[in-house]
Protein backbone atom coordinates (compact mmCIF):
# COMPACT_ATOMS: atom_id res chain seq x y z
CA UNK A 1 0.00 0.00 0.00
CA UNK A 2 1.35 3.57 -0.75
CA UNK A 3 0.48 6.62 1.31
CA UNK A 4 -2.76 7.72 -0.79
CA UNK A 5 -6.63 8.10 0.05
CA UNK A 6 -7.56 4.92 -1.25
CA UNK A 7 -4.79 2.92 0.19
CA UNK A 8 -4.61 4.20 3.51
CA UNK A 9 -8.72 3.76 3.85
CA UNK A 10 -7.64 0.21 3.79
CA UNK A 11 -5.07 0.43 6.19
CA UNK A 12 -7.67 2.15 9.03
CA UNK A 13 -10.10 -1.04 7.70
CA UNK A 14 -7.11 -3.64 8.65
CA UNK A 15 -4.55 -2.04 11.33
CA UNK A 16 -4.11 -5.27 12.76
CA UNK A 17 -3.03 -6.96 9.31
CA UNK A 18 -1.33 -3.46 7.70
CA UNK A 19 1.40 -2.62 10.92
CA UNK A 20 4.27 -2.03 9.01
CA UNK A 21 5.72 1.38 7.77
CA UNK A 22 8.64 1.81 4.97
CA UNK A 23 9.79 4.83 5.41
CA UNK A 24 13.00 5.93 2.50
CA UNK A 25 15.38 8.21 3.72
CA UNK A 26 16.13 10.56 1.00
CA UNK A 27 19.56 12.71 0.99
CA UNK A 28 18.93 15.50 -1.36
CA UNK A 29 22.51 17.14 -1.85
CA UNK A 30 22.57 20.36 -4.78
CA UNK A 31 25.99 20.93 -4.20
CA UNK A 32 27.18 20.59 -7.76
CA UNK A 33 30.22 18.21 -6.49
CA UNK A 34 27.25 15.66 -5.04
CA UNK A 35 24.00 16.60 -6.92
CA UNK A 36 24.38 13.60 -9.91
CA UNK A 37 25.01 11.09 -6.98
CA UNK A 38 22.33 12.36 -5.14
CA UNK A 39 19.61 12.07 -7.63
CA UNK A 40 20.97 8.91 -8.55
CA UNK A 41 20.59 7.45 -4.86
CA UNK A 42 17.27 9.02 -4.93
CA UNK A 43 16.46 6.92 -8.15
CA UNK A 44 18.02 3.80 -6.34
CA UNK A 45 16.12 3.85 -3.16
CA UNK A 46 12.50 5.07 -4.65
CA UNK A 47 12.95 2.18 -6.87
CA UNK A 48 13.73 -0.50 -4.00
CA UNK A 49 11.27 0.82 -1.63
CA UNK A 50 8.36 0.63 -4.52
CA UNK A 51 9.63 -3.11 -4.85
CA UNK A 52 9.44 -3.77 -1.17
CA UNK A 53 6.00 -2.55 -1.15
CA UNK A 54 5.05 -4.84 -3.95
CA UNK A 55 6.54 -7.80 -2.01
CA UNK A 56 5.27 -7.03 1.54
CA UNK A 57 1.42 -5.99 -0.20
CA UNK A 58 -1.11 -6.32 2.55
CA UNK A 59 1.23 -5.83 5.37
CA UNK A 60 3.17 -2.79 4.94
CA UNK A 61 2.38 1.02 3.83
CA UNK A 62 5.43 2.90 1.90
CA UNK A 63 5.40 6.32 3.10
CA UNK A 64 6.74 9.24 1.05
CA UNK A 65 10.37 9.51 1.20
CA UNK A 66 11.56 11.88 3.70
CA UNK A 67 13.80 14.13 2.35
CA UNK A 68 16.47 16.07 4.02
CA UNK A 69 19.72 18.38 3.27
CA UNK A 70 23.23 17.40 4.73
CA UNK A 71 22.68 20.18 7.22
CA UNK A 72 19.63 18.67 8.77
CA UNK A 73 19.30 16.89 12.44
CA UNK A 74 19.01 13.47 11.63
CA UNK A 75 17.92 13.15 15.40
CA UNK A 76 14.92 15.58 14.97
CA UNK A 77 13.94 14.05 11.96
CA UNK A 78 14.02 10.34 13.52
CA UNK A 79 12.24 11.75 16.49
CA UNK A 80 9.19 13.32 14.96
CA UNK A 81 8.42 10.28 12.31
CA UNK A 82 8.98 7.87 15.05
CA UNK A 83 6.19 9.61 17.25
CA UNK A 84 4.12 10.59 13.99
CA UNK A 85 3.98 6.97 12.77
CA UNK A 86 3.52 5.20 16.56
CA UNK A 87 0.73 7.70 16.83
CA UNK A 88 -0.82 6.89 12.94
CA UNK A 89 -0.88 3.27 14.79
CA UNK A 90 2.20 1.17 12.85
CA UNK A 91 3.86 -1.27 15.08
CA UNK A 92 6.86 -1.65 12.86
CA UNK A 93 8.74 1.02 10.94
CA UNK A 94 11.71 0.28 8.81
CA UNK A 95 13.41 3.32 7.82
CA UNK A 96 16.02 2.75 5.05
CA UNK A 97 18.75 5.01 3.84
CA UNK A 98 21.86 5.00 1.70
CA UNK A 99 23.12 7.30 4.02
CA UNK A 100 25.45 5.33 6.94
CA UNK A 101 25.33 8.86 9.21
CA UNK A 102 22.31 7.84 10.15
CA UNK A 103 23.70 5.28 12.37
CA UNK A 104 25.48 7.75 14.47
CA UNK A 105 23.16 11.12 14.33
CA UNK A 106 20.06 8.72 14.91
CA UNK A 107 20.84 6.11 17.02
CA UNK A 108 16.97 6.15 18.21
CA UNK A 109 15.67 4.41 15.24
CA UNK A 110 17.05 1.22 13.57
CA UNK A 111 18.19 2.43 9.95
CA UNK A 112 18.47 -0.61 7.58
CA UNK A 113 21.44 0.68 5.31
CA UNK A 114 22.01 -0.27 1.73
CA UNK A 115 24.43 0.82 -0.45
CA UNK A 116 23.60 3.05 -3.55
CA UNK A 117 23.50 1.11 -7.08
CA UNK A 118 23.65 3.14 -9.90
CA UNK A 119 20.61 1.79 -12.05
CA UNK A 120 20.15 4.39 -14.45
CA UNK A 121 22.23 2.74 -17.64
CA UNK A 122 21.17 -0.53 -16.51
CA UNK A 123 18.69 -2.57 -18.97
CA UNK A 124 15.53 -3.87 -17.03
CA UNK A 125 16.75 -7.43 -16.24
CA UNK A 126 19.95 -6.30 -14.57
CA UNK A 127 17.99 -3.36 -12.36
CA UNK A 128 15.76 -6.56 -11.29
CA UNK A 129 18.22 -8.48 -10.49
CA UNK A 130 19.80 -5.87 -8.62
CA UNK A 131 16.33 -5.50 -6.41
CA UNK A 132 16.11 -8.96 -6.01
CA UNK A 133 19.47 -8.96 -4.55
CA UNK A 134 18.59 -6.03 -1.99
CA UNK A 135 15.41 -7.61 -1.18
CA UNK A 136 16.79 -11.24 -0.02
CA UNK A 137 19.04 -8.87 2.17
CA UNK A 138 16.17 -6.61 3.75
CA UNK A 139 13.43 -9.67 4.21
CA UNK A 140 15.68 -11.28 7.18
CA UNK A 141 15.51 -7.87 8.73
CA UNK A 142 11.81 -7.78 8.38
CA UNK A 143 10.65 -11.27 9.81
CA UNK A 144 13.14 -11.11 12.52
CA UNK A 145 11.37 -7.47 13.68
CA UNK A 146 7.98 -9.10 12.93
CA UNK A 147 8.95 -12.21 14.98
CA UNK A 148 9.37 -10.11 17.99
CA UNK A 149 5.94 -9.10 18.03
CA UNK A 150 4.80 -12.47 18.29
CA UNK A 151 7.13 -13.89 21.19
Amino acid sequence: MYWNSKDITTFIEQKEFVDTAIIPLLLVDGRASHIQQSAGTADFLMSLTAFMENQFKGRVVLMPPVTYTPQSSRSVLATEWKKVLTEAGFKHHFFISCDMQWATDAPEIDVIYTPSIPLENMDQKLRQSILDDQIRQVVPVFANNWAKTVE
